[in-house]
């Protein structure tokens, strides 16, 4: 089977997903399928894109023989929700352009979330590369953001669940 991850964070960075979705990707190359990712150029936890990476919109390489697809991320420091918000849109955007980077059909594309957003751009990539779309819901996001009073704009509210109802 081919499957395609998407997810904004994978290693070198240090993290739960990133060691969850490398260790899954492993496994599922272990027992015979065929595994790409598609993630951001790495830059967390400090926020400023590694310097391996830094200054490139597309990078291919391959970690424990799985091919990583890298696609540009907008990165501050901020903490800002705008700031976090284009951090989040920038990958779900050039992750939409870099997919055309990588050839065939797919069976299966698991996109991560979070990012909710990051939803979109699975979506539009399975129904490009005509594969299923598992979207894996590791955060209940936006309920925690709106219990944590990170965002209180009942509109915005509104529209993120309604895209996470969708999604799923």
């Amino acid at each position: 089977m081919r499957i395609l991850i998407l997810t904004q964070y994978y290693p070198p960075e240090t993290g739960a997903p990133q060691n969850r979705l490398s260790g899954l990707a492993r496994e599922l190359k272990a027992v015979g399928h065929e595994v790409s990712v598609l993630t951001a150029m790495p830059n967390y936890p400090a926020m400023e894109v590694h310097p391996n990476y830094s200054g490139k919109w597309f990078l291919k390489e391959e970690i424990e023989g799985i091919a990583v697809f890298r696609s540009w991320i907008y990165v501050s420091k901020s903490r800002s929700i705008v700031s976090r918000l284009m951090n989040y849109f920038s990958f779900t955007f050039s992750s939409m352009l870099t997919s055309s980077r990588i050839h065939g059909e797919m069976d299966v594309l698991m996109c991560e979330s979070p990012p909710l957003f990051l939803g979109i751009s699975g979506w539009w990539i399975s129904k490009r590369k005509k594969a299923k779309l598992v979207f894996n819901v590791s955060d209940l996001w936006p309920e925690s953001a709106e219990k944590l009073g990170v965002i209180t704009n009942r509109f915005f509210l509104r529209m993120a669940t309604g895209l996470e109802e969708f999604l799923l």
